[in-house]
Formats: C-alpha cells, structure tokens, sequence
C-alpha cells in the first residue's frame, strides 16, 4: 500500500509539473525533438542527400512521427525533472547546430548556408536573451585557453597541411600558380636567386614580377627538405602561426580566456584564410600573421614591433605597403597625440617603399599590374594615380563598382563574397559607431571590391588575406566593447556560423587526401616517371607535371611555350583533353621517342636528335 501511495504521489507531482509547462517550454522542446529527429533521419538515409527527391522514398512519414513523438516525450520526462529552461534553450541551440552541420555538408550553395546562418542568428538571440547560459557561465582557467588557440594552430596547420600536400602529390597543382614557385625555389637554393624559366617561358627572376623578398623565409626549410611539398606544409604552418598574435590581441582587449580561445578557432576556421590555399603557393598567405603582429605592437605601443613588422609585411610584396599605410592611417585617426607620429611613421615608410618598388618593377621588370584596376581607366596610359583621380572625381562610379555583381559565374559574385567574409566574424567588423574603425574596412574595399578583376573578390584565391586581417582585428576590438549579452549572442554565432561557412566551402575541398590514398600506386608512379627524368635535362612539362618536374634548370609549360620542339624531354599529362591534343605532335615524330609511361595517365618523350 506504501508502495502504491508513492507512485500516486509521484504521478500527481509529474501531473502538477506538467500543467505548469509554458508555450515557450513547448515550443523550445518540438523544435528540439524535431531537429534531432532530423539529424538522425539524415544519417539513416546517407548516402541518400536531403535536397534529393530520392530522400522521400527513403524516409518514411510513419516512423519519423514515432520517432518525433518518442522524442518530445524523452525530452519532456527528462525537463520534468530538471527543470531549467536556459538548459533546454540551449539544446535546442545544439540540436539545430547537428542539423545544418549534417545539410550543409551535403550543399555548397552559398544561399543555403546563408540561411543556414540567419536562422541561427535567431536561434542565438533567442537563447541568450536572459543573459548567460548555464553552460557558459564561468571562464576557462589559462591553461585551458593555451591548450585551445594551440589546438586551433594545429588544425590548420595539419588539416590544409595533409590537403595541399595530397593537392601536389595527386598532380593537381597547376604551372600557375605553383609549378612556377617551385622551380623558383630550386634556383633559390641552388643560386639563392629567384629565378624560373617556366613563368614567362624564359629565365627571368620572379622579382620582376612580384617583389617577394619575405619568401627567402621559406628557403632554409626548404634546403633541407627539397620538394614542392615542404612549400605546402611551410604556408599552411605559417597560416596557422596566425592564433598566436589573435590570441594576444585578445587579452590586450582584456577579454576573457574563454573569448580568446573563441577567436583563435574563428581563426582557424575562417573560410577565406583556407580557401586561397587551395590554389596552391603566394606570398600574400604570409600576410595575416604578419599584420596581425603588427596591430599586436601597435596596441602595446612598442617601436621595435611596430618598425620590424611594418618592414616584415612590404617585403612579403610590392603592394603589401597598402596595408602598412591603412594601418598608419587608423593610427593617425586613433592615437593619442603624442603617438600619432607612429601613424605618420608607418604611412611614410609605406608611401616610399611603394614608390622604391614601383620604380624597380617598371625599370629593370614587367611593372606593376595596374590592369586590375582597369575598370578605373580610360586609356592603356593611365596609372594607379589616375585610378584614385577618377575614384576622387566620381565616387558613385566606385560605389557601383563596389556592389556591382557582374563576374564570371564561376567565381563569387561581391555580394556572395562579402558575406562570406563578414558572416564568419558574426558582422563584428561592422559593429561600432566610430567612425575612425571603419578605417579598418578600407583594404577590403580597395583590393578585392573595386576591381573588377573576378579573382580578388574571391576567398578562393590570395587577394583576401591581407584585408581579413584587418577585418579580424576589427572584429576583436569592436567585440570587446559589446555588453555582456550580445558578446555571448555574436561569439557564439561566428564560432558556429564560421564552422557553417568553412565546411560548406573548405571542407568540401577535402577530397584530395581521400583522392591520393585511394590510387596511391598510381600517383607514385607518375611522380616517379617524372624524376626520373636526369635533372640536367631541359624539359616542357603539361601543366599538372610542372611541380613534379620543377627541380630543373629549364622547365616551360607545355601549353604555352614556344620550345616544344627543342627541349630534351616532352612530358605529357594523359589525364587531360590538352595533354591528349599535345600527344599528337609528338607519338609519329621521328625527333622524338618514347621514353617513360604511365598507362593513360602520363608519357615522356626524349628527343633523340
């Protein structure tokens, strides 16, 4: 009877707690039940796509309700008990977050993922529109901060480390713009001068292209390890060195430790700062951590830190001067008077940098290249002066180009491409009623939205990584002046919304590691044919074979030179329409035999005359 009185008294506690559930404990617990059940469904119905048709067939209505209902019910019975309303807010944050993980794994639409984003945006607002949630409530002791923006370093570094490698060693990487970065490198180690002879069909060093002193940086390892594949490793390493700077930057805000790991995996994350690394090597990927080192010693006032990093981001290229200028201007606009001369300090030394290497490039190289600016001029004798003339004379026209959406469709439009950039920073960047910080917006205005080159408003390529250092920075400092609440609504959103961005995008990238170990005997055999061509050969090289032949003192790319006929050797990619069209000059040439093949993936033809 003892026994039977218990449970009545229970049940009518449950009953009681029950009648007492709000609208919001209902709805907070459907949404859950529904986006968990989701979740599930997905991964029973893989490898079967959510926006297939064939995802209805493969689900059923009848045991998805089942399911639903067991759901809502568990969840019901468990928050009968534990009755915390912040704690179901904030499964349903995770719930939803395992849902979109799982759909936008399967998309690379861009308009999804902004969706995607936007919804989630509510969802956070939602959840901390009491202030902190349980699980959020205290900080991280250091340590644990240490172990993080490390953890964060390390992902990059291993994750676009392992891809790129594999980019290489599956001959993915084209001529341009790898094929010409490794040759350099042999000369370079070999003569410590930059040259090549596969970047424009003669020897000419890459100096009179781009000057890129800061890539001797890369030298010493690459002495020691001598492959294309160590340049790889080296950016994606150097990529990642970039937490560190953002980590302290972080503290000198006098932020959290737990916001400051928020940041460095951000980082990590963001989709642009992995993005360019797939189209392989440049200088400019050297940019952020040096920037972001920079804004470090500007905040802490230090000479010594400010006069070395300024000189360590123009060596990196002639026009990476901009950003040292952008970063005096804001100076000038933000310092104390006394330390404004820092600003006029930066912005001299950058001005004069520019015009020194400006001045060398036309007079002894091939100029700067202006044409990306080409939309801003009317005669094929117009300059970067006369680019900001027409600027200053019509800044309607630099608005309409600024938001003008025509570009090759298979690059971003600048709508698209700005979201991406701003989405993974939760909009921080934008967040401020100074005026003086949207200075920090300019780069990213000047460099990739007022051109109408298609490449530099895209994070798939190398013009976004000195502007997104300066979004970044802006994002911490804007970020530290926040009121409590919205820190923790707009953190949590760019750490989400940045995995969001980066797994439609770089993830999706992730195939040339699976590509590799799936015919790794193949790829080896390819690499192997190609070295073993004798190193004092001159050699024209399709134009996935030049990495992996560019340890040579005369290399051309196959497609466009004009020695295809009087090198030593002719390799011949199989895999693509050009290689197999290049294949006819050579296999009925009596100039020419057979030297090495791969079947269907690659021929060597020696000459023998």
């Amino acid at each position: 009877m003892q026994g039977l009185q218990k449970v009545k008294e229970l049940w009518k506690t449950v009953s009681e707690k029950i009648k007492n559930n709000t609208a919001e404990k209902f709805t907070v617990r459907f949404f859950s039940a529904l986006f968990l059940v989701c979740t599930v469904f997905l991964a029973i119905a893989y490898p079967v796509e959510f926006d297939s048709y064939k995802f209805f067939d493969k689900v059923g209505i009848l045991p998805f309700i089942a399911a639903f209902i067991l759901s809502y019910a568990v969840l019901s019975v468990v928050f009968t008990f534990f009755d915390s309303i912040k704690t179901e807010r904030l499964l349903l944050l995770l719930s939803y977050t395992a849902y979109a993980l799982f759909c936008i794994a399967e998309t690379d639409s861009i308009w999804f993922g902004v969706g995607a984003c936007l919804l989630l945006l509510v969802i956070c607002v939602y959840v901390f529109k009491d202030g902190k949630a349980p699980a959020l409530r205290r900080d991280v002791p250091r340590w644990v901060m240490i172990a993080a923006v490390a953890a964060a370093g390390l992902y990059f570094a291993v994750h676009i480390g392992v891809q790129t490698v594999c980019r290489y060693l599956t001959q993915s990487t084209p001529n341009y713009d790898f094929g010409i970065f490794s040759q350099m490198f042999y000369y370079m180690k070999t003569t410590l001068l930059p040259l090549a002879t596969c970047e424009r069909d003669m020897l000419l060093s890459h100096f009179s292209i781009h000057l890129s002193p800061a890539f001797y940086l890369f030298l010493p390892f690459y002495a020691i390890f001598p492959s294309p594949a160590t340049l790889m490793v080296c950016q994606a390493v150097t990529i990642a060195t970039g937490v560190i700077p953002v980590a302290f930057i972080c503290k000198k805000f006098g932020l959290t430790n737990k916001a400051a790991s928020a940041f460095a995996l951000i980082y990590a994350l963001y989709p642009a700062l992995a993005g360019g690394c797939f189209y392989d090597l440049h200088e400019n990927k050297l940019l952020p951590p040096l920037l972001l080192w920079l804004f470090y010693f500007i905040l802490k006032n230090k000479w010594y830190g400010i006069a070395s990093f300024s000189v360590l981001v123009m060596l990196v290229k002639e026009d990476a001067a901009v950003y040292v200028a952008f970063a005096g201007v804001y100076v000038l606009f933000t310092a104390v008077k006394k330390d404004k001369f820092k600003g006029l300090f930066m912005l001299l030394l950058s001005v004069a940098y520019f015009v020194g290497a400006a001045y060398l490039l036309n007079a002894f190289g091939e100029g700067t290249m202006d044409y990306r600016f080409g939309n801003f001029m009317s005669s094929q004798n117009d300059s970067l002066l006369t680019v900001i003339s027409n600027i200053i004379k019509d800044p309607a026209y630099a608005v309409h180009q600024i938001f003008d959406n025509a570009a090759d469709i298979s690059v971003e439009t600048k709508i698209e491409f700005m979201l991406r950039m701003f989405i993974p920073l939760g909009f921080l960047p934008l967040m401020t009623k100074k005026p003086s910080r949207y200075i920090l917006l300019l780069p990213l205005v000047l460099i990739n939205l007022m051109s109408d080159y298609v490449y530099q408003h895209s994070i798939f390529f190398q013009y976004t990584y000195g502007p997104m250092a300066f979004l970044i920075f802006a994002a911490i400092m804007n970020y530290s002046e926040l009121k409590d609440r919205t820190m923790r609504t707009v953190c949590t959103f760019a750490v989400i919304a940045s995995t969001f961005i980066c797994m439609q995008t770089v993830w999706q990238k992730n195939d040339y590691l699976k590509s590799y170990l799936a015919d790794k005997a193949g790829y080896d055999a390819i690499l192997s044919a190609v070295d073993s061509v004798p190193e004092e050969g001159s050699v024209s090289a399709s134009t996935f074979c030049c990495a992996a032949a560019s340890r040579r003192k005369e290399l051309y790319q196959l497609e466009y030179t004009e020695h295809k006929f009087d090198v030593d050797y002719i390799i011949i990619d199989l895999r693509t329409p050009d290689g197999r069209e290049s294949l006819k000059d050579y296999e009925h040439n009596p100039l020419f035999t057979v030297f090495r093949k791969v079947e269907g993936r690659l021929i060597i033809f020696q000459r023998t005359e």
